[in-house]
């Protein structure tokens, strides 16, 4: 891609100033690989942009619009790159009408959302380029980009590198029109302007006229045919024909006016033997062009868009910046003392860009995922990938929720970068027993020496952390953080498919029947969580565990249930009640806890439990009990904290209290207790029959001490 004509931003002039509908199919999703445009390019961009198109001589007249109407009739005459000074949607519709009068139609839309970088700290360089949508560049300069931003030199697919100072070595005289793109990843917004090269240094640019040229090297056309002409020691003539010489030595060519005088000034050029042209390549891959031993040569590029030679210069130089590559034919042209001699073609091949950051898809949605993850890599084709992995993390902690940029993941180790089979990889990650399982991996991909930036992924595989929230959105629910359960009846097949639920409430959970739980349940308060147990709702579990901490738990009495339905019941089960305020209302007679051949365990609780005849806070069989450090209230007509047959029981530093006709804190048949440290409070109505706090049938084994009792 060559293109050296400097640019003018001067509006050019309309074919016409009528204004004319086009039917719209005429220009829309043609495009045409005889058109070649540079900039601008689809995207959303925060700067206007320039409208550059790579031309070669004499290959058709361009013509561009960028109102909707048609290029060839109403548009602008491009002769070279040009601001467009427009924002917002923009579509530029681009004629090339050929030698042969054929015309080649393309399009590009883009949409420009201007910012110049206001309040941020590199306002300063964004400044450069934005009004103009240019930068000139001299070989040798130094470009700071800042590092808070990334950049991409080229046509896309982008290929961002963290912002740094590039350059091209001052050797370097090929000019260019480079696009580079500038991008904010903190707030994704992108820039994307033109830079253009200048060599450091000016060459000469004058020519000497002689009356021949030369061609190919060896062939000489004589073009005054007013002049007599001769070649080293031959004789004088009036050459008609073109002559070949042998380069591998000196020539001189003479010449003097075809009116013969002896006073006549002749005019002579030596022609020195071909040089050879010396290429050196270094080792950043840049190159350097020169001719050894005579002075009197010079080398000056093609200009494709022109057809002309620009600037002659001792050597000529080709580099790119780091993040471009350049893969072209360049014509060299050979020049002693300003003549052109003939030309050499050759390939520069410079290769300086990464190759795209490697994308990777997942069959996952967000960061957490109930089930097997399937995950692919891939990098652009012709580049090497190379992945590393980590090994399964098992997390403990499951009443945090985590996001990728935890803590608690940057110091898990990655093994070894390795090197895949292809440019694609593929794994497949599964759940690990009944927890929450983190996996990572990252990848680069490499061309030559040249190595993209790392890609990242990682995820949590978890089959037990739910999420409830009755306020989300109903439709969408499916128990995610992003999308949690608004009902429990959303969670009932859940509890009875999978080993272990971990539920984090937000807000009030409902459970308005009886619901049978076969999993282990653990519900964590995720903000002002509560559960409110309806008239016939019920938590029944068999076989499983029930933890639930941080939670207000209540329930709502209705005169229409005459049965006793208690609030947990447990059977073959294990239930932790932590840290929970529970307030029960009966409107007859109501258990809070019914157990049997279960494990009961309760810390720092504040309960009350009341009904109008009968009431008991824990109704038990079969069962193991503690309870330490809580405040357990009931009140009935007749009470019972605790009423347990068979089992153990161990209450430690509790308040216990008991109101109404009659009451005990507990009554135990066959139980083996360990009661202690406690205080026991009754309220009776019935004064003339007090009964005792604890009453201790004889098959039960009861030790107790240091416990205060008032009203018993």
């Amino acid at each position: 891609m060559f293109l050296d004509q400097f640019w003018e931003t001067t509006n050019k002039m309309k074919k016409s100033s009528l204004l004319l509908v086009i039917l719209t199919f005429l220009f829309s999703g043609i495009l045409s690989a005889e058109i070649s445009v540079i900039s601008p390019v689809k995207g959303t961009w925060a700067n206007k942009q320039m409208l550059v198109i790579e031309t070669t001589a004499g290959s058709g007249d361009y013509f561009y619009s960028i109102d909707g109407s048609d290029p060839q009739k109403f548009g602008f005459a491009y002769d070279g790159p040009v601001l467009l000074d427009v924002t917002g949607n923009v579509k530029v519709q681009i004629a090339k009408i050929q030698k042969d009068g054929s015309t080649e139609l393309t399009s590009v839309s883009y949409t420009v959302i201007p910012s110049s970088g206001e309040n941020t700290d590199y306002k300063g360089f964004i400044s450069i380029f934005y009004e103009s949508g240019i930068l000139n560049y001299s070989s040798g300069s130094r470009i700071q980009i800042p590092g808070n931003l990334q950049y991409s030199l080229g046509l896309p697919p982008d290929s961002f590198i963290p912002g740094q100072v590039i350059s091209i070595a001052n050797y370097n005289v090929l000019s260019r029109y480079i696009p580079c793109t500038i991008l904010d990843p903190a707030h994704d917004v992108k820039w994307r302007f033109i830079i253009k090269t200048f060599p450091q240094t000016a060459g000469a640019a004058a020519y000497r006229e002689v009356p021949f040229t030369v061609n190919n090297w060896e062939t000489i056309t004589f073009t005054n045919p007013n002049l007599l002409y001769k070649i080293d020691s031959e004789f004088w003539t009036l050459p008609t024909e073109e002559r070949k010489l042998d380069r591998t030595k000196s020539h001189m060519i003479f010449w003097q006016p075809l009116d013969y005088s002896a006073d006549n000034a002749v005019e002579f050029f030596v022609l020195p033997p071909k040089p050879r042209i010396i290429k050196k390549q270094y080792d950043d891959g840049s190159m350097r062009f020169s001719i050894k031993g005579d002075e009197s040569y010079t080398l000056s590029i093609l200009s494709p868009e022109s057809g002309n030679y620009q600037e002659q210069f001792p050597a000529v130089g080709v580099d790119v910046f780091y993040g471009d590559k350049i893969s072209e034919k360049i014509t060299i042209g050979v020049f002693t003392n300003s003549v052109y001699q003939g030309k050499v073609t050759t390939t520069v091949e410079i290769d300086k860009r990464p190759p795209v950051q490697p994308e990777i898809e997942s069959s996952a949605r967000a960061f957490y995922s109930r089930d097997s993850v399937r995950v692919e890599v891939s990098a652009e084709k012709g580049a090497d990938l190379y992945v590393a992995l980590s090994q399964p993390y098992a997390i403990k902690k499951t009443n945090a929720i985590y996001t990728a940029n935890n803590e608690v993941f940057q110091n898990i180790p990655l093994g070894e970068f390795r090197k895949t089979k292809s440019n694609s990889f593929n794994i497949k990650w599964n759940p690990r027993g009944s927890g929450a399982t983190y996996y990572k991996l990252q990848a680069y991909a490499k061309s030559g020496n040249n190595i993209s930036l790392i890609s990242e992924y990682s995820i949590i595989i978890d089959q037990s952390s739910y999420y409830f929230d009755k306020d989300a959105e109903s439709s969408i629910a499916e128990g995610t953080a992003l999308h949690p359960f608004t009902d429990f009846e959303q969670c009932q097949e859940l509890l009875n498919s999978v080993r272990s639920v971990n539920l984090r409430l937000k807000g009030q959970m409902k459970i308005d029947k009886a619901y049978s739980v076969g999993a282990n349940l653990q519900i964590i308060n995720d903000g002002g969580a509560s559960i409110l147990f309806g008239p016939k709702g019920s938590l029944e579990v068999k076989g499983a565990s029930l933890d639930i901490s941080n939670c207000r738990i209540t329930n709502s009495a209705s005169n229409e249930v005459s049965t006793i339905i208690p609030m947990i019941k447990l059977e073959n089960a294990v239930c932790n009640l932590k840290n929970c305020e529970l307030s029960a209302d009966f409107s007859k007679n109501g258990t809070v806890i019914d157990s049997y051949n279960s494990i009961l365990n309760i810390s720092d609780l504040i309960a009350s439990a009341n009904a109008v005849s009968y009431v008991a806070f824990i109704s038990a069989v079969k069962s193991r009990m503690k309870i330490n450090n809580s405040v357990l209230a009931v009140s009935a007509d007749t009470a019972a904290l605790v009423s347990a047959s068979e089992g153990t029981f161990e209450a430690v530093k509790n308040s216990f209290s008991v109101t109404g006709r009659t009451g005990r804190i507990a009554e135990l048949f066959g139980v083996r207790a360990k009661i202690t440290d406690n205080k026991f409070r009754g309220n009776f109505t019935d004064y003339t029959s007090v009964p005792e706090a604890l009453f201790a049938a004889k098959d039960t084994v009861l030790y107790q001490s240091n416990n205060e009792t008032l009203g018993f």
